[in-house]
């Protein structure tokens, strides 16, 4: 019988869920060429028929959710189906591994990112094995900061582990393997995947209001979605209703709503217009800083003409840009994140649509979706646990999440449940097919994100303040490659 153990400590810890292209991120490209017929039908293989048959005769295996959000952030099902579409899901792919594994599923839910993985790498360090997976966040001290100090195992060893396969994110097997090591990932296995991008909202009753017709689904067909677009339609938009000479959440109207200038939200920014915080050197041994150049500086000129880097918000409630000015119809564009539309815009009155953040230019690519790594969608295994076991499981669980708990979450949940029209089903496909995340986005190398968000509110110049943090970004960058390496 399971056992669910919910653990919930009361410490003001301040975790906020704030927050490459890819064409196989995780989630399906859902467009066809219209009248192919010549295409070959590709037979995916059934990953549980290459497992093969086990018996693992009642052995337990607990799943860790370390969650700093777990009303909206599921990774857990309840002891019985009750109707709700990802806790059924869930429930079922349990029951059918146990049954299938003869394995026993437990959980313990320890509320706050930190202070779980914390409980994780103590126990490591006990050698008591009390956990066999993690779920958490990759920010806070989390899966980040333990990933570095010899707790967490390489998962690019671990048996049965296919991680290039469709059930695992690709995105993280192609951005976060350095050094043939990989300490975590994401994948269906975690349904709050599928929360993770931020994303732009439009009101579209407000957009009819001002007269403007533009079809912007179609703008992003057609590549033409761009920032300087996204300054057409924002241009004088501003308005400082109360005249207190100053723009806030509470009172004003923005054309374009942001979070002020914070690093989590600029490199959201950075990463849309094609500037990539970090990459692997091309002979793979090392971290590469790529931030100082005539792109990125281009790119923050765009962004001066729409964001609006000293927007107040309500200090009481971080989440007032979406909750009070947005819903309020006192915004006209809106920068969060898809799993918003879920937690905060069911009962809006006006529509919206959601878009894809725009591309730098026309000859951009694509378009470029970040992830917010404050979700608690990512896992990890310790370094101590049973691989042979511990990988079977793992693997088995993400592959049936793929085949049927995926279908539920990302088709049923988001796009009849969040997105209120098939173009905003269709603009989910984009954005989900053109995620982004890489090391910089995760560890800050030298305060990075601030220091470019600084040069985007007009608090300094790009080659000033680099200047000021490259020694430090060489130290960390050298310092983690070490810990990385010699884990």
């Amino acid at each position: 019988m399971k056992r669910l153990v919910c653990i919930f400590l009361a410490l003001l810890l301040g975790a906020v869920s704030c927050g490459n292209d890819n064409s196989n991120s995780g989630v399906p490209d859902q467009s066809t060429e219209s009248g192919d017929t010549t295409a070959p039908e590709i037979v995916e293989k059934d990953r549980l028929t290459e497992l093969g048959e086990k018996d693992f005769d009642g052995k337990v295996f607990t799943i860790l959710d370390a969650n700093d959000h777990p009303d909206i952030h599921i990774n857990m099902p309840g002891e019985s189906e009750n109707g709700d579409i990802i806790n059924d899901a869930l429930y079922k792919r349990d029951k059918y591994i146990e049954d299938t594994y003869n394995v026993d599923i437990q959980y313990i839910q320890i509320h706050y990112s930190e202070t779980g993985t914390t409980a994780l790498k103590n126990s490591v360090l006990a050698n008591d094995d009390e956990y066999s997976l993690c779920i958490a966040s990759l920010l806070g001290n989390s899966l980040n900061n333990i990933a570095l100090e010899g707790v967490l195992a390489n998962l690019n060893d671990m048996p049965y582990l296919s991680l290039g396969e469709n059930w695992w994110s690709s995105l993280m097997y192609d951005s976060l393997r350095f050094d043939d090591k990989m300490y975590y990932t994401t994948g269906d296995i975690s349904p709050t995947m599928y929360q993770m991008p931020v994303c732009v909202y439009l009101n579209t009753t407000l957009a009819e209001n001002f007269g403007i017709n533009e079809n912007f689904p179609q703008l992003v067909r057609d590549g033409k979605w761009t920032w300087d677009m996204l300054e057409k339609f924002t241009k004088d938009k501003n308005r400082d209703v109360n005249e207190d000479n100053k723009m806030d959440t509470v009172n004003d109207f923005c054309g374009f709503a942001n979070q002020g200038t914070q690093s989590l939200v600029s490199n959201a920014w950075m990463v849309s217009a094609g500037v990539d915080l970090s990459s692997i050197s091309k002979d793979g041994s090392s971290i590469e800083i790529n931030v100082m150049n005539e792109h990125t500086l281009s790119a923050i000129e765009k962004f001066k003409k729409v964001i609006i880097p000293d927007l107040v918000c309500d200090s009481s409630e971080y989440n007032d840009i979406i909750t009070k000015m947005f819903k309020e119809d006192r915004a006209l564009f809106l920068q969060h994140y898809v799993e918003s539309s879920i937690s905060y815009l069911r009962d809006m009155d006006s529509d919206y649509l959601i878009l894809p953040f725009p591309k730098y230019d026309e000859d951009q690519e694509s378009y470029r979706s970040f992830c917010n790594a404050w979700v608690d969608a990512f896992v990890a295994v310790p370094a101590t646990g049973d691989t042979e076991f511990i990988g079977f499981i793992t693997e088995a669980m993400a592959y049936y999440s793929y085949k049927n708990v995926r279908p539920q979450t990302y088709n049923l949940m988001l796009k009849q449940k969040a997105a209120r029209d098939e173009d905003s089903t269709e603009m989910l496909d984009y954005i989900f097919n053109t995620l982004y995340l890489d090391f910089n986005c995760i560890y800050d190398f030298g305060g990075t994100a601030t220091a470019l968000g600084n040069v985007v509110g007009g608090k300094g110049e790009l080659a000033s303040e680099y200047a000021k943090i490259e020694s430090k970004i060489d130290a960390e960058v050298e310092k983690f490659i070490e810990n990385w390496k010699n884990n």
